[in-house]
């Protein structure tokens, strides 16, 4: 088998990368009393998931690091899960990005006024 080529390397570790923050922002989130994760199903984890990594892919990572995921309440959580939902499958428009953002800003001021 050839050595991997410097491209895919960079692929791969772009991958790992955004599987890492994804699964650290779902642990916060996971841990979280407002998030009410008993209440999601499993294919609500995996859509969460998905969105959660196409955001980390559409922000810059300033952006990214300054959300407070374990803020996030179950009715924040819902709100990401419905227009992920709309987007599945097709790439994210800027809008929906905003949105996103929104909602997730909205966490991370939570965080500072409590």
């Amino acid at each position: 088998m050839p050595p991997a080529s410097d491209e895919e390397l960079g692929r791969r570790r772009f991958q790992l990368s955004r599987e890492r923050a994804v699964e650290s922002a779902i642990e916060k989130i996971r841990h979280a009393p407002a998030a009410e994760w008993h209440s999601f199903s499993p294919p609500e984890y995996i859509l969460l998931r998905e969105v959660l990594g196409e955001l980390w892919i559409s922000l810059p990572r300033e952006t990214w690091e300054r959300y407070a995921f374990s803020t996030l309440t179950g009715r924040d959580i819902r709100a990401l899960l419905t227009l992920g939902h709309r987007a599945r499958g097709h790439a994210m428009a800027p809008s929906l990005v905003d949105q996103m953002d929104a909602i997730l800003s909205h966490s991370r001021h939570h965080s500072h006024a409590s």
